[in-house]
């Protein structure tokens, strides 16, 4: 049996490339999406994300689980500060791993329930082929450890147990099991709590049709003691069937197709739970792109704002834990305003762009959405490009295309900046390259032969690699066609994504090439004037992450060395930042030390005496508090001024009641608050 240890405390993922050393990092750069800051903007996004809720470590917070196109599943553990609620990344299970042990079946469905009665959280996934797979929890409440049992918990269909949920729907004391596809499939389970038996009972329960992809979920959204039925279909909307029975006796009465006017794109997946801790359930849906449109979202995020005996739904956020802008997802980065750090540009399907401004600063970035429409610039399956073509200050838009406008052949297109370097404008557009080039056109402009103007190069589908060489100046750009051969690549035929950058700093430029499986590096082991590419490696940043897109590289903290940004093919966006050369003692001099100060508390769990330690990097008002549970001051361990420097104070919790405590730490405007584990 495949194991795996569900609750990993997972340091950030540590890369190596050779003599390269990168840090996946999901939330460090915060974004901003219309007032919504997703907890993990960096995880990569989500294709047909299917959101699941449950106590998983019984903290009392509710922690949250994805499944997802690709077949694994994220975890996201709730943490509750003082009642604020939050969702911290904690990890993604892939197959490729062999922590998780889905196929690759993809469309991977979890749901939580305590299948023999043990007081633990057992997890059943479903998955496009009609595997349901049987996760059996043989750890403790607050260690949960899952070992595999069967993938055929019910034989696969027809008829289809689709995105699975466990209800008792009989109150009989045990978990009854529904999926489906178009109607819904119920397997009663006829055993008992500790021993289940699931019987096939109707494969059309309470008359549910729809037209494919139907996800259930079960909740009292009416107070009235029983469970009432929704439906997600794949056209994004949601079924209401309303439990007009008892607890005991259901009766289904079908309500709408339309409920609140709900339609996420497609595959819709709704998650019932009570988010803001108010007392009603919120809705999460987990939704799928509808086909190549302009439509961003990972999972929609309705607040409940009414009662628990009347739901009325404000729509939060589209983007609930991630940076996600829909079907696809190709970027590129420039200094779009002139304040000297990098915004961020963002095109999917629809092939209209997305823009999001770096309010941070070059040391410290911080992303704003501003608009998916920028500028109005569209073209179908765009990839965009920006360099100074003419030596303006401005950066100038390259763009290529797919053959889906112009069959059979792709163009090229420059729209010149014809602002400042400040305010962009960009009002016209020439078709720089035309001609036969397979199937789309994927640009990047280097400066690859040292005579201080951009050469420009771009790849195919059928992966050949095209060189256009700059016979112009820096202001004024005159590309000439060189070769389709260039360095003797030899790609295969795909999509593949070209970035030049200096990484091991030696004063040429190398190349790394990106196809959605891999991330090829060739080292420059020639001159500036005279490139000679050399492979290195095919996984330059790891083997085990989500299929890459457009890379761009470029330092995004100014420490001296360039960060990866690339998208995924869950239309999102992932970041490793590079740590070469820095070390816990000895950190870079030139990245400027965590504002901020961090609590260790020692030992915890612990008894009697709990140490709590943390370093102030400058001087300034300190306080640290200890809390209960519910939030009541419990006590003071210091309040005054301190210089920078690292401090241990003790807490005596000798008198204190065995449960949760927590210490707030106030350094300045900075807070931070650790929890603390009493035992007796």
């Amino acid at each position: 049996m495949r194991r795996l240890i569900m609750i990993l405390w997972l340091l950030p993922a540590l890369c190596w490339a050779q003599e390269f050393q990168f840090r996946q990092e999901f939330d460090t750069i915060p974004v901003e999406i219309n007032g919504w800051r997703p907890f993990a903007p960096w995880v990569g996004g989500f294709s047909k994300s299917a959101p699941a809720t449950c106590d998983i470590n019984s903290d009392d917070v509710m922690d949250i689980f994805v499944g997802n196109y690709f077949g694994y599943i994220s975890y996201f553990r709730g943490i509750d500060t003082l009642g604020s609620y939050r969702l911290e990344f904690v990890t993604s299970f892939f197959d490729s791993i062999s922590l998780f042990g889905l196929p690759w079946n993809g469309s991977s469905t979890p749901c939580f329930g305590d299948l023999n009665g043990d007081g633990l959280l057992d997890l059943i996934v479903g998955d496009q082929n009609g595997h349901v797979h049987y996760y059996r929890n043989s750890g403790t409440a607050q260690n949960p450890n899952l070992e595999l049992i069967t993938d055929t918990l019910v034989p696969i269909g027809p008829p289809w147990c689709g995105a699975p949920e466990l209800v008792d729907i009989d109150a009989d004391g045990d978990l009854d099991l529904f999926g489906g596809w178009q109607n819904l499939t119920f397997y009663r389970n006829i055993g008992t709590a500790q021993n289940y038996n699931f019987v096939l009972d109707s494969s059309n329960f309470a008359g549910v049709s729809v037209s494919g992809g139907a996800s259930p979920d079960f909740v009292d959204i009416d107070g009235d003691g029983d469970k009432d039925l929704f439906v997600g279909d794949e056209n994004g909307r949601l079924y209401f069937y309303r439990n007009d029975g008892t607890a005991q006796q259901y009766n289904f009465t079908f309500v709408t197709n339309n409920y609140a006017g709900i339609n996420v794109g497609g595959y819709a997946s709704p998650e019932f739970a009570d988010l803001d801790g108010d007392g009603d359930y919120d809705l999460l849906v987990g939704r799928e792109c509808p086909g190549l449109s302009n439509s961003p979202g990972d999972i929609f995020f309705y607040q409940n704002v009414g009662s628990p005996t009347n739901a009325q739904w404000q729509l939060i956020t589209k983007n609930y834990l991630s940076l996600d802008v829909g079907y696809t997802a190709r970027h590129a980065t420039t200094d779009i305003d002139g304040d000297l750090d990098h915004d961020l540009f963002l095109v999917n399907s629809g092939s209209f762009i997305s823009y999001y401004q770096n309010v941070g600063n070059t040391d410290s970035a911080a992303f704003h959405w501003v608009t998916d429409t920028y500028q109005n610039i569209y073209v179908p399956f765009g990839m965009p490009f920006f360099s100074d073509i003419n030596g303006d200050g401005a950066p100038d838009l390259f763009i290529g295309e797919a053959v889906i406008p112009n069959p059979p052949y792709p163009h090229l297109y420059l729209y010149e900046n014809h602002g400042t370097p400040r305010n962009a404008i960009f009002t016209t557009s020439t078709s720089l390259v035309q001609g036969n080039y397979d199937v789309v056109i994927k640009p990047a402009l280097a400066d690859i032969d040292g005579d201080e103007d951009k050469d420009l190069f771009f790849t195919t589908e059928g992966g050949f690699y095209y060189y256009f060489k700059n016979v112009g100046t820096p202001t004024w750009a005159q590309f000439v066609y060189q070769t389709n051969y260039w360095q003797g690549l030899t790609l295969p035929a795909s999509a593949w994504y070209s970035c030049f950058w200096d990484i091991d700093n030696d004063g040429d430029l190398d190349l790394f090439l990106s196809n959605g499986i891999s991330l090829r590096f060739y080292r420059n082991t020639g001159t500036p004037q005279n490139a000679q590419m050399t492979f290195v490696t095919e996984n330059f940043l790891g083997e085990d992450h989500l299929p890459f897109e457009s890379v761009d590289i470029f330092d995004v903290d100014a420490d001296g060395d360039g960060d990866f940004f690339l998208t995924t093919g869950n239309a999102g966006m992932v970041f490793y930042r590079n740590i070469t050369g820095e070390s816990p003692v000895h950190p870079d001099p030139k990245r400027p030390a965590p504002s901020y100060p961090r609590i260790t508390i020692l030992p915890n769990p612990g008894n009697s005496s709990l140490v709590a330690r943390y370093s102030l990097p400058v001087a300034g008002p300190v306080s640290l508090k200890v809390y209960d549970i519910a939030g009541r001051l419990t006590g003071t361990l210091f309040y005054g001024f301190q210089l920078p420097g690292t401090y241990s104070f003790s807490w005596d919790a000798a008198k204190k009641a065995a449960g949760v405590y927590m210490l707030r730490l106030e350094a300045g405007e900075k807070v931070e608050v650790a929890k603390a584990v009493v035992v007796k």
